[in-house]
C-alpha cells in the first residue's frame, strides 16, 4: 500500500501521523482517503483516530492549529503538539514526515494492510 506521510508528531514512546493514502480511487471518501494514525512504540500498537474537526486558534501571538477526534484532541504549532488521548495527555514534537523511522514506517504499513 502506497501513502504519503502529511503530519508526523513523535516523542520517545508515541508517534503521531496523518497519512494520506495513494493508491486509492479519486473519488474515494476523504474518511477513507485519510487516516490519523495514533502508535505507542512500546508495544508496537497503532490506533486509527476517528476525526472530527480542524480549526486555529490564536493563542498569546500564537497560531495553534487543533485537530478534533471522538476520543482525542491535537493541539500544534510549528514545533511541538499537546494531544490528549482517552484522558492522557503526551508531548510531542512536530518533526518532518520525511524523517519517519522505520518502526513507525512498518506499523503504518502493517496497519493499512490489515
Amino acid at each position: 500500500m502506497n501513502y504519503t506521510a502529511l503530519y508526523y508528531f513523535m516523542n520517545e514512546k508515541h508517534s503521531l501521523v496523518e497519512v494520506k493514502i495513494n493508491d486509492l480511487p479519486e473519488k474515494t471518501p476523504k474518511n477513507k482517503l485519510y487516516k490519523w494514525l495514533s502508535m505507542n512504540l512500546d508495544t508496537n500498537e497503532t490506533q486509527e483516530l476517528e476525526f472530527v474537526s480542524m480549526g486555529q486558534e490564536d493563542v498569546n501571538g500564537n497560531q495553534m492549529n487543533i485537530r478534533v477526534f471522538k476520543n482525542a484532541e491535537l493541539r500544534f504549532d510549528k514545533a511541538f503538539a499537546k494531544f490528549m488521548l482517552e484522558g492522557e495527555g503526551h508531548i510531542l514534537m512536530n518533526a518532518s514526515e520525511e524523517l519517519l523511522p522505520n518502526q513507525v514506517d512498518e506499523l503504518i504499513l502493517r496497519f493499512l494492510k490489515a
